[in-house]
């Protein structure tokens, strides 16, 4: 019985990849695998989860419990960058589906009308401690520091210790409203060559902290786009003059933005302005939309710095939701169904399995 997960994503034994990114199409959230080098295997690390069956997303705790089967299910790290429910949904079935060995997460304390999906992070931290213990636990804290992480390395750049606690000092609404100021900005890779992950990281938490405290460690060669391809890490309002420093010092050569078509977000992602900043940046045919053609991203950095980026269309096709799931159980019906509204894999364009240049 062939396994979709682990034919598309663990890179192979022999091969030179030291960290391999997957952006996969989860419709109106989140949720990027990294498979980091270690030895003659790799560690995985789920950066976020959601759950979106309007949107044919991908349901994200059948296919790790395909990937993992190898390693008996277990999950290195699952990191949550912030508990918002577009990137927890699902926290609970993924934890039912594979071991978890440690959550690392933001810190961020929600108030009681604006708690389910820390809720669901809590019960799934208890399940981790209860079996790995107190260290399976881990609250973030942007360092100096570069990590080590089997061949590759992390760095934290967000949250700031001191944005924590003054957040946590806040009442319910406002510390609410500043969630994105306290969320996870981690990045991962070697040396020249790192793919970063923002998740709903906005304008405040760049201004304000990491551009004056992280500034020199943001450069990155493929990013993935802060909340959704949402204006909010350029403005606060509309009409503003778009804050570009902190994009143009993370200099990506891609961009991928996690969101369903425009038509069919409730909020409008990715936004018009802000996919025009990116582009600006990165180009038009480097601004990458998982939506758009309901499509995953894997960009792979390997040994020697140079990096690739390509899409896949077969995830979605195995593992996508449509509009007649009512479980996580997939059938023929539910087979065709998903090839009917995913598209054949982009060719002939520069995302197609090209290898792109190290850079300073």
């Amino acid at each position: 019985m062939s396994n979709v997960a682990r034919e598309v994503i663990w890179p192979s034994a022999d091969g030179n990849v030291l960290v391999r990114a997957v952006f996969l199409h989860v419709g109106q959230g989140d949720s990027t695998i990294f498979l980091v080098k270690d030895g003659d295997t790799y560690r995985t690390v789920l950066v976020d989860i959601n759950r979106d069956e309007k949107n044919g997303g991908v349901d994200v705790a059948k296919l790790m419990k395909d990937l993992l089967k190898k390693e008996k299910g277990k999950l290195g790290v699952f990191v949550n960058t912030h508990p918002h429910n577009d990137h927890l949904r699902d926290v609970v079935p993924l934890s039912d589906e594979v071991d978890i060995q440690e959550v690392w997460h933001s810190g961020h304390k929600p108030g009681k009308d604006h708690d389910d999906a820390y809720q669901d992070l809590q019960e799934v931290i208890k399940k981790v401690k209860k079996k790995h213990g107190d260290d399976a636990e881990t609250e973030l804290t942007a360092s100096s520091t570069v990590q080590t992480m089997g061949d590759a390395k992390y760095h934290v750049l967000a949250p700031e210790e001191y944005v924590k606690e003054d957040i946590e000092d806040e009442k319910p609404e406002e510390r609410y409203r500043r969630i994105h100021e306290q969320c996870v900005v981690v990045k991962f890779g070697k040396d020249h060559t790192w793919v970063i992950q923002v998740g709903d990281a906005d304008r405040d938490a760049f201004e304000k902290h990491i551009m004056k405290k992280r500034k020199t460690k943001l450069p990155s060669q493929v990013l993935g786009g802060s909340h959704h391809g949402s204006d909010t890490f350029f403005k606060y309002e509309k009409d503003d003059t778009p804050y570009k420093k902190a994009l143009q010092k993370i200099d990506p050569t891609y961009v991928v933005l996690s969101a369903p078509k425009r038509s069919e977000s409730p909020h409008g992602h990715p936004d018009k302005d802000a996919v025009k900043y990116y582009e600006e940046e990165a180009g038009k045919d480097n601004v990458l939309h998982t939506g758009k053609n309901r499509e995953c991203f894997i960009c792979d950095v390997f040994t020697d710095g140079d990096f690739e980026v390509r899409s896949d269309t077969k995830l979605v096709n195995e593992y996508g939701f449509t509009d007649d799931d009512g479980d996580h159980e997939k059938d023929e019906s539910k087979s065709k169904a998903s090839k009917a509204v995913a598209p054949a894999i982009i060719t002939g364009t520069q995302i197609d399995h090209r290898p792109m240049g190290r850079t300073s």
